[in-house]
């Protein structure tokens, strides 16, 4: 009976019917794609940071570097469990040129590095810490992304020539948010353009408790070891990774709740519509159900 009642009504009013399966069907393919981006970008962003071995805390500075007491802090303390200072050798934007332009225009600060020994490596696509030859480059993915990049071309960096090999994923300094781009050259040609820019230092930390950070940190300062820069952490950094996605995410979210409320109203004026065409039935029937009573 209820399956021919319900058979009837949607031939009644199938446009009505129709409209009200589109936003609820509509709603529940936005949700669900919603939940399927967040598990994957959450997957991707712990891989990358995994394998990249990405330092729970990282101190830029511009200056002069006692490299005897920052290793004899990282000696001294037992949540530590790994200690570098890499070199970043900050350039111009337009030291940069590619064959589509150059960096001149760019806000982000574009510099040169070498490959890391510890932690914090650089990966190419596959996920593999990249291994550079002399001549070679290795160029952010957001400089490939826009085009202004492809492989087997020749780019300039101060004048010296350049093959790009291939795309970078940076887990510090790949997203957009960050202000500083790394590109990955040999130890031999970062000597050789060593003069054509300032030096800055990534002093960086591995510990052995990530629940330690605060009070490593604390630590650090109260130390009063080099600090001429920003300080970033290990939450930070997947913050940044997760952001430029997530906000896409999040705006998805915020069309699901729409067309959910949209349902909703649709159900609503459905309902109201039904009783109103129905008043006279229901009032007879109440009549007669008080006769009978």
């Amino acid at each position: 009976m209820y399956y021919r009642l319900l058979r009837n009504d949607v031939r009644r009013s199938k446009a009505i019917t129709l409209t009200t399966m589109l936003f609820v069907a509509a709603a529940a393919m936005l949700v669900a794609l919603a939940a399927i981006l967040v598990v994957n970008l959450t997957g991707a962003i712990d891989t990358l940071m995994t394998q990249a071995k990405t330092p729970h805390f990282m101190q830029m500075h511009a200056g002069e570097l006692d490299t005897v007491r920052l290793a004899a802090f990282a000696g001294q303390n037992q949540d530590v469990a790994d200690f570098q200072a890499m070199e970043f050798l900050n350039l111009d934007g337009a030291q940069f040129v590619f064959t589509g332009g150059s960096l001149a225009d760019s806000v982000q600060d574009n510099g040169l590095v070498v490959q890391s020994e510890k932690f914090d490596f650089l990966l190419d696509l596959d996920g593999q810490v990249i291994s550079v030859a002399d001549g070679e480059v290795y160029v952010p993915i957001t400089y490939m992304q826009s085009g202004i990049a492809r492989v087997g071309e020749t780019m300039t960096v101060a004048g010296r020539p350049f093959t790009i090999a291939g795309a970078l994923r940076d887990s510090q300094m790949q997203p957009l948010l960050s202000s500083s781009k790394r590109f990955l050259v040999s130890q031999n040609d970062f000597s050789a353009l060593r003069q054509s820019g300032s030096v800055e230092y990534l002093i960086e930390f591995r510990l052995h408790d990530l629940e330690n950070l605060g009070a490593f940190e604390t630590a650090y300062t109260a130390a009063g070891l080099e600090a001429n820069g920003p300080t970033l952490t290990y939450p930070l950094f997947r913050l940044f990774n997760g952001l430029s996605d997530g906000l896409m995410i999040a705006v998805i979210l915020l069309v699901s709740a729409l067309v959910i409320a949209i349902a909703f109203l649709c159900i609503r004026f459905t309902l109201l519509a039904k009783i109103e065409d129905d008043y006279r039935e229901i009032g007879v029937m109440k009549e007669i159900g008080r006769a009978h009573v």
